[in-house]
């Protein structure tokens, strides 16, 4: 039997997964941080909108909504569809969760519908990187996939003979798993030639 061992992060609200989010991440041509900064603008301002126009319909409508059962409910229920349209749009959507397991031959590293199974044997280094780093040089390039929740102190680079593979979990997994990794003389842990 093969030992496996596994590390999740758990799932997380994410803005740009909701449906508002997901416009502005196609609109941006799929940058993250660009479009969670477009999704505070204009939810922001939806709120802000929706109560300004609360208040100037009810100050117009006051003596209505009071005198007549119908326009009260009609009223009424078109603040709770409002509502309920900001929060379907605005707020449900998360990250799913990334798991990885690192057996004695492979690593496979999960989250939501994409997966990947490195192959121990075409590791060629192995990098622990901050944050800072990682959104300056990694982020954006076209042959790192990333697995990540969010972005925390630090990102794992896995590097293999398909690419690049940054897992963001946290710092205490991250240096579990490098030392569950590493293989004496077969990776370069610090590969210090590589921005």
């Amino acid at each position: 039997m093969v030992h496996e061992i596994t590390y999740s992060a758990r799932a997380r609200w994410c803005p740009s997964r909701s449906l508002l989010g997901r416009f502005f991440l196609r609109g941006v041509g799929n940058r993250q941080q660009q479009a969670e900064a477009w999704y505070i603008i204009a939810i922001s301002c939806i709120i802000v909108a929706v109560v300004i126009v609360q208040f100037i319909s009810w100050s117009l409508l006051a003596g209505e909504i009071a005198a007549n059962s119908r326009i009260a409910s009609w009223y009424w229920f078109g603040q709770l569809a409002i509502g309920s349209l900001i929060l379907i749009c605005g707020f449900l959507g998360y990250c799913p969760r990334v798991s990885v397991a690192v057996t004695e031959d492979f690593i496979r590293v999960h989250q939501g519908k994409r997966s990947i199974e490195i192959n121990l044997a075409s590791l060629k280094g192995c990098r622990i990187v901050p944050a800072l780093h990682y959104y300056r040089h990694w982020r954006r390039r076209r042959d790192v996939e990333h697995f990540m929740t969010h972005v925390p102190s630090d990102v794992l680079l896995i590097f293999h003979g398909q690419g690049c593979t940054a897992i963001g979990i946290d710092s205490d997994t991250h240096s579990d798993l490098l030392v569950a990794l590493i293989k004496p003389d077969s990776v370069d842990v610090a590969f210090p030639n590589v921005v």
